[in-house]
C-alpha cells in the first residue's frame, strides 16, 4: 500500500514537471520575424536654406552735432526722412555776436597792418642813417624791435580774426555725407553746447538686416551670399551678406550676420525682418523620414546586421524635409536601416526583409533643406 502511494506521488510530480516544461517551451518559442523594408544610409550634397531673423538698422549712422557753445538755434531746415547731400545746410545758429566780434577784429587787423608797415619803413630809414653814421646802434636796435613787435601784433590779430571766422562757420550745421535724416532733435530757440547731437544721418541711405545666427550655422555663411529678406508691410527683397560676425556672444551662443538691403527697399530702421539664405552644398547623410524611430524620448534608427537582426542606434538629427532627414552622427554611410515597420520593432528583433529601397548616392542631385 505504501509503495502504491509513492508511485502515485512520483507520477503526479512527473506530470507537473512535464506540464511545466511544456509551458516553458511555449513561452520561449522564437517570435515570428516581422516584415520590414530597409534602405542604405546615403551621402549626397545638400544645400541648406537657413532662416534667420533680426532688426533692420543703418549700415552706418552718423551723429551730427554742434561744435559751437552757448548759441541758440535760429533755423532748422530739414525734417526726419529728408534726403540730404554732403555739405547741405541742416540748421543755423545765432551768429550775430560773432559777426560783431569779427567786424571789430577786422579793424584791429587793419590797424596792426598799418603799424607794421610804418615800423618796417622806420626800420629801413634808421638802417640807412646808421650806415651814414648819423644815428647810433641803439637807435637801430630800437627800430628793429618796434618792427618785430608790430609784425607779432599783426599775426596775433589775424589769428583772432581767423578763430572768429571759424566759430561763425560752426554756426552752420551741415551734412557730413549724403544720406537720410533718421532723427532730428534740433529745435528753434534751443541753446546748444559743444557736442550736442542735433541730427542723425543714415550714410548713403544704406540699411542692413542684423540677424542672429546660432554658432553652429555661422561657418556655413559667407560674405556675398544672397538672402531673401521679408518683413510685414513691405515687398520682399534680395539682399547680400556684407559681413559674418567673427565672434559669438558667450551667453546666447549667437553670432550676427549683416545683410545689406537694396536702396529704396521700403524697409525702415528698427523693423523686424526675416531672411532665408542658401548656403553652398555640403555632403550630408540622408535617410527616409519614415525610418526615424523614438525610444525613451530619443530619436534613432534600427540598424540591420548581416543576420537581419536589428539594433536601435541613437542618432543626432540635422534638418528635416517632408520625406527625408539629415543625420549628423550615430550611423555611417552604407549601413542598412529599417524604413517601413521601424515603429513596431524592439532591440534584437529579427526581421524579414520585404524589399530593399535603392537610394541616390553623393553623385545624385543637390537637395535644399530648410533650417
Amino acid at each position: 500500500m505504501f509503495k502504491v502511494a509513492i508511485r502515485i506521488t512520483v507520477c503526479v510530480l512527473m506530470g507537473a514537471a512535464l506540464a511545466g516544461c511544456s509551458k516553458h517551451e511555449t513561452a520561449t518559442a522564437p517570435k515570428a520575424a516581422l516584415s520590414a523594408t530597409v534602405t542604405h544610409v546615403t551621402t549626397r550634397p545638400l544645400q541648406r536654406a537657413i532662416v534667420v531673423s533680426g532688426s533692420v538698422a543703418a549700415w552706418e549712422e552718423l551723429p551730427v552735432g554742434s561744435e559751437a557753445n552757448g548759441l541758440a538755434i535760429n533755423d532748422v531746415l530739414v525734417e526726419e526722412g529728408d534726403m540730404v547731400k554732403k555739405g547741405q545746410l541742416l540748421a543755423k545758429l545765432n551768429d550775430s555776436v560773432l559777426k560783431a566780434q569779427l567786424s571789430q577784429q577786422n579793424a584791429n587787423v587793419e590797424a596792426a597792418r598799418a603799424a607794421f608797415v610804418e615800423a618796417q619803413a622806420n626800420l629801413k630809414r634808421t638802417q640807412n642813417l646808421r650806415k651814414q653814421g648819423v644815428v647810433s646802434v641803439q637807435a637801430e636796435d630800437s627800430a628793429l624791435a618796434a618792427a618785430q613787435t608790430a609784425a607779432a601784433t599783426l599775426v596775433s590779430r589775424q589769428g583772432a580774426k581767423a578763430e572768429t571766422e571759424a566759430r561763425i562757420a560752426q554756426t552752420k550745421i551741415v551734412a557730413p555725407a549724403d544720406g537720410l535724416i533718421s532723427s532730428r532733435s534740433a529745435v528753434i530757440g534751443q541753446i546748444v553746447s559743444a557736442g550736442t547731437e542735433l541730427f542723425r544721418i543714415v550714410r548713403n541711405s544704406q540699411l542692413e538686416l542684423r540677424a542672429d545666427v546660432p554658432e553652429t550655422l555661422l561657418p556655413l555663411l559667407k560674405a556675398g551670399f544672397k538672402a531673401n529678406v521679408t518683413a510685414d508691410g513691405v515687398q520682399p527683397v534680395v539682399g547680400t551678406i556684407r559681413l559674418v560676425s567673427p565672434s559669438v556672444d558667450t551667453r546666447t551662443r549667437l553670432g550676427t550676420v549683416y545683410v545689406t538691403l537694396p536702396m529704396d527697399s521700403g524697409f525702415r530702421t528698427g523693423m523686424f525682418a526675416r531672411a532665408s539664405i542658401k548656403t553652398d552644398p555640403v555632403d550630408a547623410m540622408i535617410v527616409p523620414a519614415e525610418s526615424i524611430a523614438y525610444r525613451d524620448g530619443k530619436s534613432g534608427l534600427f540598424v540591420v546586421n548581416a543576420q537581419n537582426v536589428v539594433s536601435f542606434r541613437d542618432v543626432d538629427m540635422g534638418v528635416r524635409m517632408a520625406d527625408e532627414a539629415e543625420i549628423l552622427s550615430g550611423v555611417k554611410t552604407g549601413e542598412r536601416v529599417v524604413v517601413k515597420g521601424a515603429g513596431l520593432l524592439e532591440d534584437g528583433d529579427t526581421i524579414q526583409i520585404v524589399s530593399q529601397e535603392a537610394r541616390r548616392t553623393s553623385s545624385g542631385a543637390t537637395t535644399t533643406l530648410t533650417e
